[in-house]
């Protein structure tokens, strides 16, 4: 069982959209419960636009995001894991830092709405859904029980959350 907050990671290619915004959420619906952070690959110079704009929506302070490198969560000073969200399959298992903690590595692979070429609309829609998809995700996260979450089957149902969007979107 935890005693104390339930630490997580997010992590994506550039830490620019999918892995700041579950960060926000998490951090946000799980409140007292969780300690959300985030880190990419080859994280990017700013956050991008469109998920400062969904971030600005829900009065999220933006003033803690930045993108970061998962080399930081590494360190000796790096907060102890429970759990690490890849959100991206572009990061294999095998390149990742030795994470202190021991945490179970989760897969929540959603598309990355930095890759969508179109107008501007077309591109919000694309982050939308993204927003969406992480809502219902974390939200039913930050509802599950702390001795749930240290159990076994955790996260095998951490990992079927997203089936249902997977089969829609194929």
């Amino acid at each position: 069982m935890f005693h104390r907050p339930i630490h997580v990671l997010f992590l994506a290619e550039r830490n620019s959209s999918r892995s700041i915004l579950a960060e926000a959420l998490l951090n946000r619906l799980g409140a007292g419960r969780f300690e959300a952070y985030s880190a990419g690959v080859t994280p990017a110079v700013a956050i991008s636009p469109y998920a400062i704009a969904l971030l600005h929506r829900i009065n999220y302070n933006i003033q803690t995001l930045v993108p970061k490198g998962i080399e930081a969560f590494g360190a000796a000073d790096a907060p102890e894991l429970d759990f690490v969200f890849r959100l991206s399959h572009h990061l294999p298992k095998g390149r990742l830092p030795q994470f202190k903690g021991n945490p179970r590595l989760i897969d929540w692979f959603l598309p990355d709405p930095e890759d969508v070429m179109g107008s501007p609309a077309m591109i919000a829609t694309a982050y939308a859904d993204l927003f969406g998809a992480l809502c219902s995700r974390i939200e039913t996260l930050s509802q599950m029980s702390p001795a749930f979450l240290a159990g076994e089957a955790a996260p095998d149902r951490l990992e079927r959350m997203g089936e249902a969007y997977i089969r829609l979107a194929a």
